[in-house]
């Protein structure tokens, strides 16, 4: 059986490779401008400009797109262990309250204690409510006890492989995104780069 850990570190493998393809790609491009004979100086740093803007373009799409591909990831998990699944008018209207609830409480002992309680009662809607604000809030003794006889194992497991999905530190997240101006571009500014990505070089530019 496939767990989260490895859906979600296949999940980070595909897209390094997609982000490894866009490397190769703008690299074979600018290589290819760079043997076209013929075209002029301006032309030539214009399409490699244009190259590297379409680049940097797919970079962004692609962190966005992995981004929330992992949080999409992350949150069926939470879903699946603590969502409500909604049943007849009585049972939605238990689930909503009992979430009202859990929602207010700041304080771990507050919530230990309710959840002993909604136990004690039988007031499962409770629980799941207070395991749920508890693992937002990183109460783990909590959500421990949510489980305390095993009842609810398979949820627990899920909650487990979310704890254990890849960080995604946004400085390290946005860094592997990042793609450094070509050396044909040294020296430019970032508007002079996006100015030469937009000129006309239609008719390729030709030297003299």
């Amino acid at each position: 059986m496939t767990t989260s850990v490895s859906t979600a570190q296949a999940m980070l493998d595909k897209h390094a490779d997609k982000i490894a393809l866009v490397h190769a790609k703008t690299e074979s491009a600018i290589s290819r401008i760079n043997n076209h004979r013929g075209l002029s100086e301006q032309a030539r740093q214009g399409r490699i400009a244009r190259a590297y803007r379409a680049a940097q373009a797919e970079l962004e799409q692609l962190r966005i797109d992995g981004k929330k591909s992992l949080d999409d990831y992350g949150q069926r998990l939470i879903d699946r262990a603590l969502g409500s699944r909604g049943g007849d008018p009585q049972t939605v209207m238990a689930q909503r309250q009992a979430q009202q609830m859990a929602a207010s409480i700041t304080d771990p002992g507050i919530a230990m204690e309710m959840m002993r309680t909604a136990q004690q009662d039988g007031d499962t809607q409770m629980a799941k409510a207070l395991a749920g604000r508890a693992f937002s809030n990183g109460w783990s003794d909590v959500v421990n006890q949510w489980n305390h006889d095993g009842s609810n194992d398979s949820a627990m497991r899920l909650l487990n492989e979310h704890q254990e999905l890849p960080s995604m530190n946004p400085t390290i997240w946005n860094a592997h995104h990042f793609l450094a101006p070509p050396k044909e571009l040294d020296g430019m500014k970032d508007y002079e780069i996006s100015r030469a990505a937009q000129g006309d070089y239609s008719d390729g530019g030709e030297a003299a």
